[in-house]
């Protein structure tokens, strides 16, 4: 991989938009690494294999207004910098892994730079903004120093673009809530892109041979989408042999591991409920009760609107508009032939 030569394709939009499927391109690599906040590798094997759609971004509206921007991004990155950027070709690809491209927004002239614009809203502008950290000196004091943040996400994209292009820099400009600009620079580390050059390597495996990633703790909504019906099967695993046993064994710890848990939970849920009812019992009447540590309310505030099904029903409105969804239920019982310890 160190000092691959990177190749240079045409790629139409349509086939950006629609083709995602056939590569792993700079947004995919932090869901690869398991660093993203919005998708895990289960979900992007999902969309990769075409089990799940790809979420249609064409009528989103912060993406559209996103791109319009890319070019007003692009142009105050270069007054403020007096750095000249030009558009990117349309696609870069690993020389040795030509499913690993890159889509790069700007490239700086005259330079091994370059420079990916983005916007976002004004809620997430402590994303961008500076967090202090402490650093041990050679003289053993500690140093309270100054960091600029970057989105994880972020990092990682540029430095897939970086890796795939041979670029020593990348520079990020960032619109915020249309009113804010900032600018942040990225040096170029290979061994964290050969760590993410072999993730892809193992993921694409994994999407060739049709073998889904380790689960994630918040792939439950994936697991749904992926398996929301099901057939008459009911699996039989008893220990037959080694091989058998394991897995047992292994689903069963998983299965008394969870019910040890829901019991534990069901424990705390009771003592917050006891200790919420005695602060209540507390304030009574009052709007609350403030300290010098805490201030606590318990005030009226609207709930969920509800509607009188029997009069619905007596006017023969309510099966018109009613409508049942299905979903896919866990349930645990314990066999009654089973011997317990």
């Amino acid at each position: 991989m160190k000092g691959s030569i990177m190749a240079v394709q045409t790629i139409s939009h349509n086939d950006v938009t629609t083709n995602r499927h056939e590569y792993i391109g700079g947004s995919d690599i932090s869901a690869i690494m398991g660093m993203s906040r919005w998708k895990t590798p289960l979900k992007l094997w999902a969309e990769k294999t075409l089990k799940l759609p790809a979420p249609d971004l064409s009528d989103n509206e912060a993406v559209e207004l996103g791109k319009d921007l890319e070019e007003f991004v692009a142009q105050k990155f270069s007054s403020k910098t007096g750095k000249q950027v030009r558009r990117a070709p349309k696609m870069y690809s690993h020389s040795d892994f030509p499913f690993m491209v890159a889509h790069v927004d700007r490239l700086i002239t005259g330079s091994d730079e370059l420079l990916e614009c983005k916007t976002c809203s004004a809620f997430k502008a402590d994303e961008w903004e500076y967090e202090t950290i402490e650093e041990e000196q050679p003289d053993g004091t500690i140093k309270k120093v100054q960091i600029e943040k970057i989105p994880q996400e972020y990092i990682l994209q540029v430095m897939w673009y970086l890796g795939i292009t041979g670029r020593k820099i990348g520079h990020i400009a960032v619109l915020i809530g249309g009113q804010r600009f900032r600018k942040r620079k990225i040096e170029f580390d290979q061994d964290l892109f050969d760590t993410m050059v072999n993730a892809a390597n193992e993921f694409w495996a994994q999407v060739q041979s049709d073998t889904p990633p380790a689960i994630m703790p918040n792939d439950d909504d994936t697991l749904k989408e992926l398996y929301a019906s099901h057939s008459e099967l009911m699996i039989e695993l008893f220990p037959t042999d080694d091989r058998t046993t394991a897995a047992c064994e292994e689903f069963e710890n998983n299965v008394a591991h969870l019910q040890e848990l829901k019991a534990h939970k069901k424990s705390i849920e009771d003592e917050i409920k006891e200790k919420e009812t005695t602060i209540k019992n507390i304030i009574r009447d009052n709007l609350g009760i403030k300290t010098p540590k805490y201030k606590v309310t318990w005030k009226l505030q609207k709930g969920q609107i509800s509607y009188d099904k029997e009069a619905m029903q007596a006017d023969g409105v309510f099966e018109k508009y009613a409508s049942q969804n299905s979903f896919r239920r866990l349930n645990i019982t314990k066999n009654k032939d089973c011997e317990v310890a």
